[in-house]
């Protein structure tokens, strides 16, 4: 499913947003060194992407958690964090279960606290947490069960823009005016 701007959750109402890591910030894909050093590629676009969403934090137009939420155990998946200032959970098995106690956690005083979060993963170890409600966005090479189970599929291909593209259109950044764009750039 392909989702317009005005279907797209309102800041007011997101009160969380977890990334998966492989497959959404990377292109799936590890390179592995002789040594057993694991890498893998990131875009520079998603990293001012996540810049766009903590100047709009500061500047209290959005009032969420932003974290990555990553089953990979690699300390890959911290560097990266560490870079971007993201909070990381890693080494998640089960996403599910981790959200149903994070989400219990915050005591957020709704009845339905998945209706705030906003989860974006691209295989089938995230589907779970898709399914339970709130608001998915999966990438253009998703697996299909994820594509069919998001609320959104952008035309990016993780590690290629992706992250960047749900930045932008969360935030409407394609209405912003010159000077509110400015003003978003001015604070990252």
């Amino acid at each position: 499913m392909s989702a317009g701007a005005d279907t797209w959750p309102q800041l007011a109402h997101i009160h969380t947003i977890a990334f998966d890591f492989d497959g959404v910030f990377t292109n799936n894909k590890v390179y592995v060194t002789q040594e057993g050093l694991e890498l893998v590629r990131c875009d520079r676009g998603d990293g001012l992407g996540i810049n766009f969403l903590q100047s709009c934090i500061r500047r209290g137009v959005l009032n969420a958690e932003v974290f990555i939420l990553s089953k990979e155990p690699n300390p890959v998946v911290l560097a990266r964090a560490k870079k971007l200032k993201l909070e990381c959970r890693h080494g998640v098995s089960d996403k599910l279960a981790f959200m149903d106690e994070y989400l219990a956690s915050r005591n957020l005083g709704q009845q339905d606290p998945y209706r705030g979060l906003v989860f974006l993963g691209n295989d089938l170890n995230d589907l779970p947490l898709m399914s339970k409600g709130g608001w998915s966005v999966a990438p253009e090479d998703a697996h299909p069960r994820v594509k069919e189970m998001a609320s959104a599929v952008l035309p990016w291909r993780g590690g290629e823009g992706f992250v960047r593209a749900f930045v932008e259109q969360l935030l409407g950044i394609g209405h912003m005016t010159t000077e509110e764009i400015y003003e978003l750039v001015r604070y990252c």
